[in-house]
């Protein structure tokens, strides 16, 4: 609520009024004047948009027309191709894995050529182990008859069979193993082993592929015959009268065969003691 007092007649000019009247009549005028160009512009500018909006309404269905004759079959082509195009990949995909699997195979067929050189050399080396082989049983069966003769032809009385073993090479006497005829010890041990060195002996002077040495040492074989039946069927060649005698002294120190090396390499005991 307004506090202040009305205002009277009297205090209220009637010039001025009036030219206020006039002010503000004359401001509307300028407007309605400023306005009417503006409605004209208006006006234009609505038609205007009219027009343009109808040449885009004409324009949008010429390019609808023209889209549909010439872009539509390409997007009908692309939507065609794109089932060949997955199908394309998927061939594609398959060829790779088809090539690793090549790639194996030939990496499969390398190693298989390599078998089969491998297995053809060692096919080779099966042969000719088995032709050196069945010379060696050869050899061994002739190294066995002859032990069997030189041990029979001593005429020893516990001797029925005499042979050598094809797996261990060793001595085998009426079935009986090398081990078992040395643990009997005696005549029977002296016998089978003098008997099997001579025959190695024999066999390495009369076959040069044979390797085993060719000088024989026996020490003493009479001591270890005893004296019971068995060990006084003592065999010719193990008598000391069957064997050469080999005499040393500082003139002949070498064994008869054995080529000396020479002044230069050998010293006497006692110059060797005193250093």
């Amino acid at each position: 609520m307004c506090l202040q007092s009305d205002l009277v007649d009297a205090d209220v000019d009637p010039a001025v009024i009036e030219a206020t009247r006039s002010a503000l009549h004359q401001q509307l005028e300028d407007a309605e004047l400023i306005r009417q160009p503006d409605e004209a512009h208006l006006q234009t500018a609505k038609e205007r948009s009219e027009q343009l909006n109808f040449a885009i309404s004409s324009l949008r269905r010429q390019l609808d027309a023209q889209t549909r004759d010439v872009v539509a079959p390409r997007f009908d082509a692309i939507a065609d191709t794109s089932p060949r195009v997955a199908s394309l990949k998927a061939s594609i995909d398959a060829i790779t894995q088809l090539r690793e699997s090549w790639a194996r195979v030939h990496t499969i067929n390398a190693d298989i050529r390599s078998l089969k050189s491998e297995r053809r050399r060692i096919n080779k080396d099966i042969k000719e182990k088995s032709e050196q082989l069945k010379a060696r049983q050869s050899l061994l069966g002739d190294l066995s008859a002859e032990f069997g003769r030189l041990l029979t032809s001593w005429n020893l009385p516990w001797v029925d069979t005499a042979v050598i073993d094809r797996d261990t090479f060793l001595p085998a006497v009426n079935g009986q193993p090398f081990e078992s005829l040395q643990a009997s010890g005696g005549g029977i041990t002296t016998s089978v082993n003098l008997a099997y060195s001579l025959t190695l002996l024999k066999f390495g002077l009369d076959h040069a592929d044979v390797l085993v040495p060719s000088l024989l040492v026996i020490d003493s074989p009479r001591k270890a015959f005893g004296n019971n039946d068995s060990d006084r069927q003592r065999p010719p060649p193990v008598t000391s009268d069957s064997f050469g005698k080999v005499e040393f002294d500082y003139d002949n120190p070498m064994v008869p065969g054995v080529s000396h090396p020479g002044p230069d390499h050998v010293s006497r005991l006692e110059e060797t003691a005193d250093e």
